[in-house]
């Protein structure tokens, strides 16, 4: 019998290493959009007006996803499960299959055997983010690219329900949120950088009003943090190029445009201004009025980001206090190039990087 629609409970997403079938399910999906485009190019000659042939190239087949993170493993850790390293050039070059099975509009999961599914293969991780709200849960959004998608029904959709009992978050504080970020750290080294050198903290740069000297978010004697962090957001946009050979119609390749701008923004509520002096000269004995800054992120479900050591700001504003009501607040926007180390306690095919 047909659905009368689609809804969250009767869909399900898997991945692939290439030439799989055997699909690992994503635990904590909130979001997948399928989007394909056919590229064509049009060819007139002399003595018509109307067209002398259509050629279609190559199809483009982009997948949006959004998870909250909950200690199952990232998505950018599933995609690219081959991973030698947990770098951007380690994962750069991982392709993986990408399933989205659909199931009767009368179950509760998504168990058994599929209405349909789509099954799209060689399929490359394009861009990922991770958001990190005061108000909200803590969630990663990724987008893959590929050219190649096929639509399967019934017996021949073999990316069977995975949801055949009451799935659950699994990770330390299940689905993390603001009171999830580690900030307090376990050892007290420092690294040739002067900032904490424990992997399982997170470190600010010391540009962010608050942070001390050692890149952390101290607490005062009432257990005040002394940086009020109401959002940190990391994006990479890995920005794909297509390379083509001789007797191929498909790409041989998509790789990775290096160097990759990583950005990271930082927002917190301003209690003396943002703290940051600027001159023509340079307030730095090399002219400069910026510097090179550490920044790591870890939460107790298991993620970790190491946007390694040169971080630069590029911006800062401060805003809000207005006779409104609102609280003014202060947004510190890093980028550097080529630094965004993605690992998981739950990515077993990954070691964690330990210094």
């Amino acid at each position: 019998m047909a659905n009368n629609r689609i809804f969250f409970a009767i869909q399900q997403v898997g991945f692939a290493t290439p030439g799989s079938n055997s699909y690992t399910v994503g635990h904590g999906v909130q979001s997948i959009g399928i989007t394909t485009t056919f590229n064509l190019e049009q060819v007139f000659e002399l003595g018509q007006l109307a067209i002398y042939q259509n050629i279609e190239n190559i199809p483009d087949v982009e997948v949006t996803m959004e998870k909250v993170l909950d200690g199952s493993p990232p998505l950018v850790t599933l995609i690219t499960q081959a991973a030698p390293t947990r770098t951007l050039a380690g994962r750069s070059n991982q392709k993986c299959s990408v399933a989205l099975s659909i199931f009767s509009d009368s179950q509760d999961a998504s168990s058994g055997t599929p209405l349909t599914s789509v099954q799209m293969s060689g399929m490359n991780l394009a861009s990922f983010g991770y958001t990190f709200p005061i108000d909200g849960s803590f969630a990663e959004n990724v987008s893959l690219i590929g050219n190649d998608k096929v639509w399967l029904a019934g017996s021949g959709a073999n990316f069977t329900g995975a949801f055949s009992t009451v799935d659950a978050p699994v990770g330390v504080g299940l689905v993390n949120r603001r009171q999830h970020m580690i900030f307090t750290p376990t050892v007290s080294t420092l690294d040739a950088n002067s900032q904490v050198a424990d992997p399982d903290c997170t470190i600010l740069p010391r540009d962010v009003a608050g942070i001390s000297a050692s890149g952390t978010n101290n607490t005062d004697a009432n257990g005040k943090f002394g940086a009020k962090v109401q959002s940190i957001n990391v994006n990479c946009d890995l920005g794909r190029t297509e390379l083509f050979e001789m007797g191929n119609k498909v790409p041989y390749t998509r790789f990775v445009n290096f160097p990759v701008e990583v950005t990271c923004s930082i927002e917190i509520i301003a209690l003396s201004g943002d703290m940051i002096a600027c001159t023509t000269l340079g307030i730095n004995p090399d002219g400069s009025n910026a510097s090179d800054q550490s920044i790591r992120i870890a939460i107790k479900e298991g993620l970790r980001l190491d946007l390694g050591t040169k971080n630069r700001l590029t911006n800062v504003s401060y805003g809000g206090g207005d006779t409104g009501g609102g609280n003014a607040t202060v947004t510190y926007n890093y980028r550097n190039f080529n630094n965004c180390d993605v690992g998981h306690s739950g990515d077993v095919t990954v070691s964690l990087r330990t210094t």
